[in-house]
Parts: structure tokens; sequence; C-alpha cells
């Protein structure tokens, strides 16, 4: 984590140009693809799943995989989840 905070105080600071921006951009896109790959591999339609989302703490049935989203049932209502966001239950 130190070396996080580092990084975030440099980024405020001004120490990057923009192609190391870039870099790290695309660094952060990189590993976000990769998390919803892995929980594309790991979830199923049927599991239960929860997600943090605005209402806080939801728990739901997920009903479709997408490339990056899901589709998860709670109650009567069908959201669009971040794959990345979805924890099994």
């Amino acid at each position: 984590m130190n070396m996080l905070n580092s990084i975030l105080i440099q980024i405020q600071q001004g120490n990057f140009n923009h192609d190391e921006l870039n870099t790290i951009a695309d660094a952060v896109k990189f590993a976000r693809t990769q998390n919803a790959r892995h929980a594309a591999r790991t979830l199923k339609v049927g599991d239960q799943v929860q997600y943090n989302g605005r209402r806080g703490w939801t728990m739901g049935v997920l009903e479709q995989i997408k490339i990056k989203k899901a589709i998860v049932r709670v109650g009567h209502e069908r959201w669009d989840v971040p794959l990345a966001m979805l924890e099994a239950v």
C-alpha cells in the first residue's frame, strides 16, 4: 500500500508526464479487465451473488453473464452490474 500512496502523491503533485500517465491508465484498465474475466470464469448463471452498490450491499441471482457486466435479479428488478463488483455468496 505504501507504493500505491507514493504513486498517488506523485500524480497529485504533477510529477508524471502525459505518456507516463497514459501508461498508468493502461495498466489500470488491463487489471480491471483481468478481474472481470476472472469473475466471468468463476461465476455461473443461477449463482447467488452480492455487490456493494448505491443502496449498499445487495444480494441477488445471476441471470446472464456478458463480457464485462452481468444481469442480476434482485427481487422483481434486474440490474446490470460490473463483473468485478460481484461476489459469490
